[in-house]
């Protein structure tokens, strides 16, 4: 049985009870009135009644307070007519003498619960482990407060504790029903008897389970619950699990987030004072990094309220609390369900369509509950899926980033490579821009007009180095926010015994209670020493040479920024400095190549330069003999760069010879080898002459 069929009365027997009720409450009432007039009563009844008020009791007890036993409600407002009704119609339901535990399995769930309150006590994710085994989501503070208490009133009344009866509802033992008896105090000061109930339905397959909150008058008697308003109030806290207290402040976090109209709404509550939500949201979440409590009323009919605070035990606590409106109703059931699980959209989607969980639910839009890129989602979620890839061959996230770097250089190497090509294109430049701001700085209009139709006639464009740069920053983003949130790679080991957790920072010394002074760090970290010396290396190989007050400003972005991140990044998760690490790496090597490429593209031009021909063409074979005649450097310690130069001049000196021989060959070239000049050697177009010392001179 499940908390959608739970009735304990038959429609027939609920008519035969209301009309005994009636029928009795005419015969007693009619007796009181009979008796009143044959047996007036003595005049010393007055002093026996202020002789019944307790000494020091209070002049006022509210309307809407409930009790266990009508004694505990003062004596002034318990009649002697109200103890004989409440004598007469209230069955005799023994509590149970001792607190008792009660436990439910599923294939994701071992939850515990208790008698007491008949709240959840421990709630642990079969499939998610921590330090200290299964994530358990539901901790305790130092008041041992428990998960889904209720508590008859507003947020700031106490929860109830009191002892309660259960029973299992199925042969399974994933349904349970705690319940007994409490008395509500109307505003004429009558107590009314009503059973309360408290309903558990788990299934399996579900990181979602249900409850139900059940309020039935006793005999057919009206619930007077209103207590400024409010019936009673549902609270969690004063923590989701895992505990996170002692975790780098970027590792973790709890967040309030709403679904208010079919639009998810933030809430940031201030320490210290219950915040009230004025809007009634479909519902509600308190969400960490990688796991989430949701609360989601059947109707939007619960008003939601958050309070953070500090706890002794936990430090930081973060409470949700439901309250539910006044009831004044003969019966009364209100239903929720309630998600504990991981915040991931493959669990949460299944809310969308009833056909895909067991409790038939739909469009419930759960899924606003994780963090998620609004405009770079879809680039984020084909990182995932390339990084899930690369898992599956290598089942090693810490491998799987390390591919999915280097994929990804290599797509965006083109991009590397014409943004350094448009660098070094600068730099040739950059002279003549000089000479033009020195001519023009006194007509800054006129220096951008020059300017531009200088970079016209190079064929440059400037922003073309910028370009690269600004196309891959909303991969840097996403690929942030992927290795950020990533609920995967919670617990995802890469090196065992040093980085042991992706999604947290390493450390290879803690230094215990011992806090540096300034940035409070406990521990000593080889990942951000790592990224720093990776940064600053890259900077030295992509940064370009300047001068005066350029070189100053180049000198605070290699070496300051570099700094000033390594502050910044101390305590993110061990994966994203993994591939930022990577990324400079691999950088590092993409611009060694880069600048082999671009020597040897300055040989090519120079070649062709010097093995020209043409009218007018002397210049070139004056350079041609020069490179042929240049000493070569020794074998030992060549880069890729000067091994193909030393290729490059080895094939123009070839080039050259076969020249020289075939003019020598002509009619009337004379002998014109190098140092001589013949006949004929003045004739234009002819280049036999060019390459010796006569009149190439």
């Amino acid at each position: 049985m499940s908390i959608f069929n739970d009735n304990s009365q038959t429609k027939e027997e609920s008519r035969r009870t209301i009309l005994a009720v009636v029928i009795s409450t005419v015969l007693v009432g009619a007796g009181f009135m009979v008796q009143n007039m044959l047996f007036p009563p003595a005049p010393q009844t007055q002093a026996v009644t202020k002789q019944t008020q307790a000494p020091g009791a209070q002049a006022v007890v509210p309307a809407g307070t409930v009790v266990t036993q009508p004694a505990q409600i003062m004596a002034p407002f318990v009649t002697s007519s109200s103890k004989e009704e409440v004598k007469t119609t209230v069955p005799v339901v023994a509590a149970p003498a001792l607190e008792a535990k009660y436990g439910i399995e599923t294939d994701l769930f071992k939850a515990e619960l208790s008698n007491s309150g008949g709240d959840i006590v421990s709630l642990k994710l079969k499939k998610h482990k921590d330090k200290d085994g299964s994530v358990d989501l539901i901790l305790p503070g130092s008041t041992a407060s428990r998960g889904l208490s209720l508590a008859f009133g507003g947020p700031d009344s106490a929860p109830v504790t009191d002892l309660m009866n259960a029973t299992w509802l199925d042969a399974e033992r994933k349904t349970i029903r705690f319940s007994t008896i409490f008395y509500a105090k109307t505003a004429d000061g009558k107590l009314v008897p009503f059973t309360y109930k408290k309903i558990y339905t788990f299934r399996d397959g579900e990181y979602l389970f249900a409850m139900a909150v059940s309020l039935e008058g006793v005999d057919g008697n009206q619930i007077p619950l209103n207590a400024n308003g409010l019936a009673y109030t549902l609270s969690l806290g004063p923590q989701i699990g895992p505990r996170f207290n002692q975790l780098p402040k970027n590792a973790d976090y709890r967040k309030y987030i709403l679904e208010v109209d079919g639009k998810k709404k933030a809430e940031t509550p201030k320490t210290g004072a219950i915040q009230a939500i004025k809007d009634l949201p479909s519902w509600g979440a308190l969400a960490g990094k990688y796991f989430a409590f949701i609360a989601i009323p059947e109707t939007p009919f619960a008003n939601f309220s958050y309070l953070q605070a500090d706890d002794p035990a936990i430090r930081q606590t973060n409470t949700m609390f439901l309250s539910r409106p006044a009831v004044a109703a003969f019966s009364h059931m209100d239903k929720y369900y309630f998600f504990f699980g991981p915040r991931t959209g493959a669990e949460l989607a299944k809310y969308e369509y009833a056909d895909k969980n067991s409790f038939g639910l739909s469009s419930m839009k759960l899924e606003d509950v994780t963090e998620r890129s609004n405009i770079l989602g879809w680039l984020e979620t084909i990182l995932k899926v390339l990084l899930n890839f690369f898992y599956r061959l290598i089942p090693n996230y810490g491998v799987a980033i390390i591919l999915v770097t280097i994929l990804i250089k290599a797509v965006f190497f083109p991009l590397t490579k014409k943004g350094s090509m448009s660098t070094a294109r600068m730099q040739e430049l950059q002279p003549k821009i000089q000479e033009l701001q020195a001519k023009y700085k006194s007509n800054p209009q006129k220096l951008n007009q020059e300017t531009a139709e200088f970079y016209k006639r190079e064929n440059y464009n400037p922003m073309s180095g910028c370009l690269p740069m600004l196309i891959q920053m909303p991969l840097f983003f996403a690929m942030y926010s992927l290795f950020n949130n990533h609920f995967d790679l919670r617990g995802a080991s890469f090196i065992p015994g040093w980085i042991g957790d992706l999604s947290l920072p390493e450390t290879i010394w803690n230094f215990g209670a011992f806090r540096l002074p300034l940035v409070g760090w406990n521990d000593l970290r080889a990942l951000p020493i790592i990224y720093l010396a990776s940064q600053l290396l890259y900077g030295k190989f992509t940064s370009a040479p300047q001068s005066g007050q350029s070189a100053n400003q180049m000198k605070l972005m290699m070496y300051g920024m570099p700094i000033m991140f390594f502050f910044v990044l101390y305590d993110v998760p061990s994966g994203l400095l993994i591939y930022w690490i990577v990324s400079n790496l691999l950088t590092i090597a993409q611009q060694v190549v880069i600048n082999d490429i671009l020597k040897k593209r300055k040989l090519e031009a120079a070649t062709a330069l010097a093995g020209g021909s043409g009218p007018g063409g002397s210049a070139g074979a004056k350079n041609a003999g020069k490179t042929v005649v240049k000493s070569a450097p020794s074998a030992s310690g060549r880069s890729l760069g000067d091994k193909v130069k030393d290729w490059l001049e080895n094939k123009a000196g070839e080039a050259q010879k076969a020249t020289e021989g075939q003019n020598a060959k002509k009619p009337g070239s004379g002998k014109s080898g190098p140092g001589t000049s013949g006949p004929g050697t003045s004739g234009p177009g002819t280049s036999g002459s060019q390459g010796g010392k006569g009149k190439g001179r």
